[in-house]
């Protein structure tokens, strides 16, 4: 998760139940470039299981779900205590 962990401190600081940050950003924040699997929604997934791959520990680990916008190269993260049932279910798969 190291590479991720900058990018987790920012959403652990953050005070609003969303965030949204560019592409861009993100890379700022961690300080080296997003891979070609970024472009792949299942990537922004948050998951805090040890198998799972390091970003989505950060996520996950920061409390904060992803919400891309890949055509935008977007990402709205959200609380995961503020998301409510409807709209996770609406983003399933």
């Amino acid at each position: 998760m190291a590479k991720y962990e900058p990018l987790a401190r920012y959403l652990r600081r953050q005070k609003t139940a969303e965030v949204e940050l560019s592409f861009r950003d993100i890379e700022r924040i961690v300080g080296g470039l997003l891979p070609k699997a970024s472009t792949d929604p299942k990537w922004w997934r948050a998951e805090d299981a040890p198998s799972a791959p390091p970003q989505q520990r950060a996520f996950a680990q920061a409390g904060y779900v992803p919400e891309p916008e890949l055509k935008t190269e977007r990402v709205r993260f959200v609380r995961a205590a503020s998301r409510s049932p409807s709209a996770s279910d609406a983003r399933a798969d």
